[in-house]
């Protein structure tokens, strides 16, 4: 193919095409495209400058190009080259993947004033695809059932959401919490000087998960002294240091360390009762009233929830049949280039070359979804990107617990969120997925297959592995 020229701000850009998914575009720059603002922002060093035996703004022109100079020119004519660059995308409508890379460094020109620059810099081209859907594309969609022992499951996690801790007088099934003292010791159990220790402190029974080492705590009373190694019956930092009241780091290593707790108090856990005062937590002042109305709410909640889940899994697989199906081509040299150019300092180049053929395969799959999304002109309006960062915002709060919050403050808490770009990003790309997804439902030949939550969570199980 013949290059094409196009002259923008005065600087000569040539496009040269490779082939249908590659392009290089040469850029000529001379004195006249960049001297203007180079005098510009050396002038502006000159009225700023304050150096020893010259008035300031008194430092001769020639001193401040000397010194300051070249840094100026490269950084002038960097930026024109960038800006150049964005504006000719723009022009051209070009559907470009990745970021434009130059094809040499830079360091090899003479960075003159004066002199006159080239500069070639490559880029890959998005395939044009045809993503044509039909009722001959066939795919599985599920549905998890909901049964009485899933939905007590989840009534009962409610009930202990809600649950509180009364003082008893022994431990009986390890859902006690034991409050006392407790002490670094020797093997003859004598008390190591300076060694770790804690005041009030507070161990949970339920989280000793290894039957071995719930042995010494069975039927342990007020007062009584219990001998026990506290690295090895709970294995997680974070419950060692909060037993002992400190950081992760200053416990050290205890992994043979003896410790003795002195009881002082037993709290045992009693699940909140199904009634009224439950509801009302869970779900808001009298927004239900019975308990056949209570469980009836939860399996609508859960019922929703495995609906978004199978959606999901629905665009995971439909994923993967359209990448089949269609398999765009991609300007794979360019690609494995401008990533390994963003990648090189975290990784070496084996891991990296293992990773690249499920990176090719997401950029098909942007390809695809791109071509979805244009043929059906689908957007995201700002009130959506609110009410999803809501949605994220209630279900980070109900991991603690919390399931019946303001509105206002609700809103509050979303809008904060909101204030990182990178989460706008997030937040609107995976409304987009959303969207491309019903679109695909709608147009293709969708099985329905029941499934318990045990045979879902294992169709699931290779999406979790390759996420």
């Amino acid at each position: 193919m013949q290059p094409e020229n196009l002259n923008l701000k005065r600087m000569n850009i040539t496009k040269n095409q490779v082939d249908d998914l590659n392009i290089v575009l040469s850029l000529d720059i001379d004195n006249a495209d960049y001297s203007e603002p180079v005098k510009k922002v050396l002038r502006e060093y000159r009225q700023k400058a304050n150096m020893p035996g010259f008035r300031p703004g008194k430092v001769p022109e020639g001193l401040i190009r000397k010194m300051y100079g070249k840094a100026v020119l490269v950084d002038e004519i960097n930026k024109m080259v960038s800006e150049s660059i964005a504006n000719y995308i723009e022009t051209e409508k070009l559907n470009i993947l990745g970021d434009p890379l130059p094809v040499t460094d830079g360091e090899e020109l003479d960075w003159e004033i004066g002199n006159s620059f080239h500069f070639d810099v490559e880029m890959g081209l998005t395939p044009v695809v045809d993503v044509k859907l039909s009722k001959k594309d066939k795919l599985t969609r599920y549905k998890i059932t909901i049964d009485k022992e899933l939905l007590a499951k989840n009534t009962g996690y409610y009930a202990s959401q809600y649950g509180h801790f009364e003082e008893t007088d022994a431990v009986a099934d390890f859902s006690e919490k034991l409050t006392g003292n407790i002490t670094q010791v020797n093997e003859d159990k004598t008390l190591i000087e300076n060694g770790l220790a804690a005041e009030d402190t507070s161990i949970l029974l339920s989280l000793i998960k290894d039957e071995k080492f719930k042995k010494p705590f069975e039927k342990a009373k007020i007062n009584d002294e219990i001998i026990f190694n506290l690295s090895e019956t709970f294995p997680n930092d974070w419950e060692i240091a909060s037993i002992l009241k400190k950081k992760n780091k200053e416990v050290g290593d205890i992994t043979t360390s003896l410790f003795k707790f002195t009881v002082l108090k037993i709290n045992k856990f009693h699940d909140a009762e199904l009634n009224q005062e439950l509801f009302d937590n869970v779900f808001g002042k009298d927004a239900v009233t019975s308990l056949e109305e209570f469980e009836g709410k939860i399996e609508s909640e859960m019922s929703e929830n495995f609906e978004n889940a199978t959606l999901s899994k629905f665009g995971l697989d439909a994923k993967e049949y359209l990448i089949s199906k269609i398999t765009p081509p991609l300007p794979e040299q360019f690609l494995r280039k401008w990533l390994w150019n963003i990648n090189k300092e975290k990784m070496d180049e084996s891991d990296f070359d293992k990773q690249l053929p499920a990176f090719f395969k997401e950029m098909q799959w942007s390809v695809i979804s791109g071509a979805i999304i244009k043929d059906n002109d689908i957007k995201v309006e700002e009130s959506e990107v609110v009410d999803y960062a809501k949605v994220l915002t209630m279900n980070q709060f109900a991991q603690y617990g919390i399931s019946n919050f303001p509105e206002d403050e609700l809103t509050s808490y979303a809008m904060n969120y909101l204030k990182d770009e990178k989460n706008v990003r997030q937040v609107i790309s995976s409304l987009l997925d959303k969207k491309v997804t019903q679109v695909i439902l709608d147009a293709v030949n969708v099985a329905i297959k029941e499934v318990t939550p045990d045979e879902y969570n294992k169709l699931t199980a290779p999406d979790k592995e390759e996420a």
